[in-house]
């Protein structure tokens, strides 16, 4: 039951904001205007990302003076310094951030990053005896740690200092840590505020590397800074923020260190990814890095990720990167036959049906949340994918879906619940089994009362239309200023329509994927359709159609030639 789409083209950008810059496009001033980017500092920074310009202070953070101070004190006293990470991509890019830093400016270091299974998300009690035992002082906690109160306040009780750099949302009272670096607070005035886990860990390595007392030299540290924009555009990537603002200036510079990365484990991942490093882009890192990280976490530990970046040692990058990548094609195949049993328990959807729900106590933690979102896609719904873990249930939620916020949700229903966190589009919880039924039918209510009203018609988002004649390589570099893209910040699609469907060739070892030849008033053009033999299995040769695709570069054999990738296809009469 895959719903069909409702397109939606863009409207056409004001004839005003064309008048008043004739120097661009009236195509990419469409692009921009559809992004949101309307003034001309925006465009500015939007098409010429600069590092200097807008790349912003770390000491705007509030704390970041005192954290600074705090870990620079740690280092000169000899203290053991705690580097507390997630299990995620965006977590274990943010603690190789700051263990690498902290290790490079002389300082005692451990690490811990919870069992996903095990532990669970955030700072632990246990966890914090354990570092006890290793003689710490002082905790920085990477992409967790503003919902741990009890926890920050127990690490103080023992004489352990907390600061925190995180960026999922806060409740309703901040922990009593020693600093807190999180631009999303409503008291924080950094003036950015969707920095990811890894981009919030990279501003305190900035603080730390311009502080007046640090022993590295200021260009020997400016080049550190940039190493490390790899990780920074990894997580901001992964962790699926905005990729606009600073965080498109970091990843534009990542993407450009992450083609050259010194880090070993990063290199013999992409070897074993097969990854073409000349053409890295933001899609590679969404579909191809960032998943084999995640998998660590998903299924085994994220230490093995953390070791992976950490890795000084060719033999052990080469076998800690093939470890990884056979973990994630088990994580690929746990995860379609989770989906598909869950798509038996939801069935068809009931017209008042807003929320999918989806349990089984047997069900691996760690890929609720990937199922959760291939719900949403199915379904477009916000989904909720349960299992049982340590006599608890457990589960993480997907939304993106109208305005329905997951994680303020959680929070108004926390009365049933454990633990929570996460953001407005993706959130975890675990509660008692008692609770399970009562839970369910209270968040059946809350998506039905905030979605009853709106329309949640599959959409897809068109930027332009086009005639066929309009594709060129001029429109390929028009396209290509879109990129990196990312959350807020998507890839370009465009519409032509009334198309003449003049061939059909199914390509790929099973015919999978389809060859198309269209035409349009004397132009013709090759599109490919991945896995969409069953989508044309209607058409035939002389159909009329509408076709929604994006435009890249396909390469073989040393030549080049535009590729348009199919997204979307039906007959003209039905559009």
């Amino acid at each position: 039951m895959v719903l069909e789409k409702n397109w939606v083209v863009a409207e056409p950008v004001q004839e005003e904001i064309i008048a008043r810059f004739p120097k661009i496009g009236k195509l990419l001033l469409q692009l921009l205007w559809n992004r949101g980017i309307k003034q001309a500092e925006q465009i500015e920074e939007y098409l010429k990302p600069d590092w200097f310009k807008n790349v912003l202070d770390p000491y705007l953070f509030k704390h970041m003076t005192k954290a600074v101070k705090r870990i620079y004190e740690a280092i000169g006293n000899k203290e053991v310094i705690a580097v507390y990470g997630d299990y995620d991509a965006d977590g274990v890019c943010a603690a190789t951030i700051l263990l690498d830093t902290l290790n490079k400016l002389g300082a005692q270091t451990e690490y811990y990053i919870p069992h996903r299974e095990k532990e669970g998300y955030g700072l632990k009690k246990e966890a914090i005896n354990y570092l006890q035992t290793k003689k710490v002082s002082l905790i920085i906690t990477c992409d967790c740690g503003i919902a741990n109160l009890t926890e920050v306040a127990f690490a103080n009780s023992q004489g352990i200092n907390v600061i925190i750099t995180d960026h999922h949302q806060a409740q309703d009272a901040l922990p009593e840590a020693y600093a807190i670096l999180h631009a999303g607070l409503a008291e924080e005035k950094y003036p950015f505020k969707k920095l990811s886990g890894g981009g919030t860990a990279f501003k305190l390595v900035q603080g730390l590397l311009r502080y007046d007392g640090c022993p590295m030299p200021a260009k020997a540290g400016e080049a550190w800074e940039k190493w490390l924009l790899d990780l920074v555009a990894i997580s901001t990537i992964a962790d699926m923020v905005p990729v606009q603002g600073e965080n498109r200036v970091l990843v534009n510079y990542g993407l450009t260190v992450l083609k050259k990365t010194q880090r070993l484990g990063l290199q013999k991942l992409m070897q074993v990814a097969n990854i073409n490093v000349d053409k890295i882009s933001a899609q590679t890192v969404s579909f191809q890095i960032a998943p084999r990280l995640n998998a660590a976490g998903r299924l085994d530990h994220a230490n093995t990720a953390l070791a992976l970046l950490m890795a000084n040692n060719e033999q052990e990058a080469t076998e800690l990167a093939k470890s990884i990548s056979l973990t994630n094609s088990r994580r690929q195949k746990i995860t379609e036959e989770m989906f598909e049993a869950a798509k038996k328990q939801i069935g068809e959807l009931a017209v008042d049906k807003y929320l999918v729900q989806a349990y089984q106590a047997d069900w691996q933690l760690g890929m609720v949340g990937l199922v959760a979102g291939k719900l949403v896609q199915y379904y477009n719904r916000p989904a909720l994918v349960l299992c049982d873990n340590n006599g608890q249930i457990m589960g993480s939620g997907r939304s993106g879906i109208g305005d329905f916020d997951l994680a303020a949700t959680f929070t108004d229903l926390k009365e049933y619940l454990t633990n929570y966190g996460g953001h407005k589009e993706a959130a975890g919880l675990s509660l008692p089994k008692a609770n399970l039924e009562i839970f369910l039918q209270a968040m059946d209510k809350a998506a039905a009362l905030k979605l009853n009203k709106q329309n949640l018609s599959a959409e897809l988002k068109i930027d332009a239309e086009l005639k066929l004649a309009e594709i060129n390589w001029d429109l390929l570099q028009t396209v290509s200023k879109v990129e990196p893209v990312g959350q807020t910040n998507p890839g370009v699609l465009l519409v032509s329509r009334g198309l003449r469907l003049e061939e059909i060739n199914p390509v790929g070892s099973d015919g999978q994927h389809i060859r198309l030849i269209i035409s349009q008033a004397g132009t013709s053009q090759k599109f490919i359709f991945f896995n969409g033999a069953t989508k044309v299995i209607n058409l035939t040769k002389g159909a009329i159609i509408d076709v929604v695709y994006q435009v890249g570069i396909n390469e073989w054999n040393g030549n080049q030639e535009l590729q348009l990738k199919i997204i979307d296809i039906k007959s003209h009469d039905q559009s």
